[in-house]
């Protein structure tokens, strides 16, 4: 039986395609497990025996169940798992943590279901949390955590105050939560994460042709620059902290001798944050050999720019595989606007000296800003075109822009007429590709519908992103089948009578489909037909 279980929950679309480690609910089981209580992780996505885990985990000695969610489909799949917990251990407590959490912690706290939330980094503070628990203490002054009186009422030891984030034109406020769980400075006074909690051979994090074993690894939290489209300046003060590069060598071998790991995923918001970490980092992966290889998504043109001819081969040499960079647009008004702080020219620079090495590139880019016009969306559209032309070792993807709680933009998006969710359950329909069926946008319906088949056609209109798919059969015959016809439509920039929609919506409703048999062998068909007639769930 364990003290404290800790549940990662279906993350929703994306799972077709890949699952990476739950890197998040490790950090957390870090220090209780270094103390020495029992800890249990489930991942709800890669066990087909949920229920059972979760009953031989749970007993007297359990005094607290943690989930972790984001913002948009990974709250229903909570939601679900959170009442399935409450009808069974009525008594346990259950206490949310991660992005959503952090973003709206009252509202998350207020729902009959949730006890407690951890907002911000959660290391330290779930562990002193479960010992008031256990040791009957009072959480007034736990730093970090919103949790529900006996009467109810919701009580906050996180107080807002207002960050200005100075852009171009002008001052925009950003809630920032004065009293959220301490941030770590010293990543390195961190306990090692106790991967032995997970059963390491069924995550598929990254697909490789060669069918290499990969695993996620975050070397660094935070990022300096202040995208005012995103959220990390609210969820870790605009500031970048990062483990040693000793300290990332070292997780780095056990991973390659302990578990046969031969590709990572290096999924920081900005893995170069520190330049000469990130030579050492690459200094010391190039001794592999080539046997180790490695990625990332948080990485700049900006920064590569101005890597010098050595520095670009020390990249390659270290195994880089392949890189994820942030464009957002091919229009130079809407890059100073979203106060992106690097330019076209300096992605344009990067783009051609990547296209010397045999190195894959996804640039990811955002249409549908608040105060875009249609125009500006065809120029990131053109600028597309440009650099897989001139990098034929690239693709690019084409999302369109989300409004995310706390950011200038949502403010934006607000004062534009977006409606702000006011329930976890209505934060469920918050995910990009979805959101502007159910909230009114700002773009009309016709350049919605535009965006929306930018969207979805940048997916299978660069055969460079068919490796993507590789992990799931029925992404890899979409992509072969539509494949010639996104093509014609970003070749010629023709997203006029999008006919396609309808294969779209197919697609989608045997993905639902799937779900349901999912969620019937992860929650039991019995709970899974109750649930789809509870109305508050």
């Amino acid at each position: 039986m364990a003290d404290m279980i800790l549940i990662q929950p279906y993350t929703g679309t994306w799972d077709e395609m890949s699952v990476r480690h739950p890197e998040g609910l490790l950090a957390v089981a870090a220090v209780p497990v270094n103390k020495g209580y029992d800890v249990r992780l489930i991942d709800q996505r890669v066990t087909s025996s949920f229920e059972a885990e979760l009953d031989e985990a749970v007993g007297p000695e359990t005094k607290l169940i943690g989930l972790t969610a984001i913002t948009g489909q990974q709250i229903k799949y909570a939601l679900k798992v959170t009442k399935l917990v409450k009808e069974r251990y009525p008594n346990v407590p259950v206490c949310w943590g991660g992005v959503h959490a952090t973003l709206v912690p009252e509202q998350t706290a207020s729902h009959p279901l949730v006890d407690f939330c951890v907002v911000g980094d959660g290391d330290l503070v779930f562990c002193e949390l479960y010992e008031r628990l256990r040791d009957g203490k009072s959480l007034e002054g736990l730093r970090g955590v919103v949790y529900k009186e006996q009467d109810g009422a919701v009580r906050s030891n996180v107080g807002e105050v207002e960050l200005k984030t100075v852009t171009d034109d002008g001052s925009y406020m950003v809630l920032r939560k004065n009293g959220s769980a301490d941030v770590i400075r010293d990543l390195d006074s961190l306990p090692e994460l106790p991967y032995h909690l997970l059963p390491m051979d069924k995550y598929n994090v990254f697909f490789t042709e060669d069918g290499r074993k990969s695993a996620t690894m975050n070397t660094s939290r935070g990022c300096p620059f202040r995208c005012k489209f995103c959220s990390d300046p609210v969820l870790n003060e605009g500031k970048w902290r990062g483990f040693s590069a000793e300290r990332v060598l070292e997780k780095v071998d056990h991973l390659y001798r302990e578990h046969g790991i031969r590709m990572i995923y290096f999924q920081d918001d900005y893995f170069p944050g520190s330049k000469r970490r990130f030579i050492e980092v690459l200094e010391g992966l190039k001794k592999y050999n080539g046997d180790i290889g490695w990625c990332t998504l948080g990485i700049r043109a900006d920064t590569l720019s101005k890597l010098n001819d050595e520095q670009w081969d020390l990249l390659y040499e270290s195994g880089c595989h392949s890189l994820e960079i942030g464009i957002e647009s091919g229009n130079e008004r809407i890059i100073k606007y979203v106060n992106k702080a690097e330019t076209l020219d300096e992605m344009r620079l990067s783009n051609q000296k990547l296209a010397k090495y045999d190195i894959k590139v996804k640039y990811t880019m955002i249409v549908g800003f608040p105060e875009e016009t249609e125009e500006e969306i065809m120029d990131t559209v053109r600028f597309a075109a440009e650099l897989e032309r001139d990098n034929p070792n690239s693709y690019c993807l084409v999302f369109p822009f989300m409004p995310i709680v706390g950011t200038p933009f949502f403010f934006d998006a607000v004062r534009m007429g977006f409606k702000n969710p006011e329930t976890l359950e209505e934060w469920e329909s918050m995910d990009f590709d979805m959101w502007t069926k159910k909230y009114r946008g700002w773009a009309g319906s016709d350049l919605t519908r535009k965006i929306e088949a930018i969207n979805f056609t940048s997916y299978f209109h660069n055969k460079n992103v068919g490796y993507k798919f590789g992990g799931s059969a029925l992404l890899r015959t979409c992509f072969r089948l539509y494949h010639p016809v996104a093509k014609w439509r970003f070749r010629t920039q023709n997203f006029n009578f999008f006919f396609e929609d309808h294969l779209k919506d197919g697609l989608l409703y045997a993905k639902y489909l799937i779900r349901r048999l999912f969620d019937r062998k992860m929650l039991g068909f019995d709970y899974f037909q109750k649930s789809l007639n509870a109305s508050e769930v």
